[in-house]
């Protein structure tokens, strides 16, 4: 495959594509292709923390629509986000099937059951539980993992998981200097940054400061609604378009309208484009990563450091050869036209 007059890197190209990765960037190649003509071609986004979409969640495990409505919406490869439930559901979620057309699977990040029962947002309180090592043997395929690192165990399990798989603090009541040996110990993100965690304090930094000394990434949930226009650009800012993680977190709402959805097994209503317990917490989102790179650009982000946030960089934190149009790179693309997304490119193959 060819895709033929891309504008990407600030001038119009050719991408040969081979074995569903990138084999060549040229100024002009040989043969027939796709004529992007002269449109800004993209990398495909990646997706680490969504829980689900068209009235799906993950822990109904059932992927297929799922994988299509990411597609449809730029997500070329995503990990399926659970929510604190029990061990049972847990593995049932792990051992479903995940190879459909649409956005990849990579594996499953899982939003607890390790986390802290204060700051649990929309998770039921009733499945957390301290990390164990032993327990964690029966999952498989988990990339990504959100821990309160306080927890009694947590050293010996963040330990013994890394490198295989990422360690995010979050959900979690824990001070600077625990955050910093969690770090130590392995862990290299923050889940959703500033939700479900201590501020950032001038004299009590929390796991905040504690990501900012570090340089680890940290994720962020640019739906305009879980952090402020202001918030965002300081985070941008502070660590940059290689850290900051751009996320949907997105649950059943997505791509619905508003009214009363369930998720994790707790009531959430969606309004005016926010999705919210009974109590007024934030439940998620009803946005896609598209979406959250729009409302970046729009707060003042340089477009191609947003994309960047929800591509190179999330593809980056999870160690997979994606995100970027380089020669070896997989071939997952996206073909604009001015904010809409034109053509899904997906291992090298157009996605309808």
């Amino acid at each position: 495959m060819i895709i033929k007059n891309a504008l990407f890197g600030g001038k119009i190209q050719d991408i040969v594509i081979a074995d569903g990765k990138i084999a060549a960037i040229t100024d002009r190649a040989d043969g027939d292709g796709l004529d992007a003509r002269g449109k800004r071609v993209i990398p495909g986004l990646v997706e680490v923390h969504s829980h689900g979409c068209i009235g799906m969640d993950t822990m109904d495990a059932d992927f297929k629509n799922m994988c299509r409505f990411y597609a449809e919406h730029g997500t070329t490869s995503w990990l399926p986000t659970t929510m604190t439930m029990g061990y049972d559901d847990l593995k049932r979620v792990c051992t479903a099937e995940t190879d459909f057309d649409g956005a990849q699977i990579l594996g499953f990040h899982f939003e607890g059951p390790y986390i802290s029962p204060k700051h649990k947002g929309a998770q039921n309180e009733k499945y957390i539980q301290n990390p164990s090592v032993e327990d964690f043997k029966q999952f498989e395929r988990v990339k990504m993992m959100t821990v309160a690192p306080e927890l009694p165990g947590s050293e010996a399990f963040i330990r013994a998981v890394t490198p295989d798989c990422v360690i995010s603090i979050g959900h979690t009541d824990c001070d600077y200097e625990t955050a910093l040996r969690a770090i130590d110990w392995g862990a290299n993100c923050l889940t959703h940054t500033y939700n479900a965690m201590p501020p950032l304090h001038h004299r009590n930094p929390g796991p905040i400061g504690a990501a900012i000394e570090k340089g680890i990434y940290a994720q962020l949930i640019c739906d305009g609604f879980h952090v402020s226009k202001p918030v965002v650009l300081a985070t941008y800012r502070t660590f940059g378009p290689e850290r900051v993680v751009l996320i949907s977190d997105s649950i059943r709402p997505a791509g619905l309208p508003e009214g009363t959805y369930e998720s994790g097994g707790l009531t959430v209503y969606l309004k005016d484009g926010a999705a919210r317990l009974a109590d007024g917490t934030i439940a998620g989102s009803s946005a896609t990563l598209w979406d959250c790179v729009k409302k970046a650009v729009e707060f003042g982000i340089d477009f191609d450091d947003a994309v960047r946030m929800a591509s190179a960089t999330p593809a980056e934190l999870l160690g997979v050869p994606k995100g970027k149009i380089e020669v070896g790179y997989d071939a997952d693309l996206l073909i604009l036209d001015g904010d809409d997304i034109e053509t899904v490119i997906i291992a090298g193959k157009i996605f309808s």
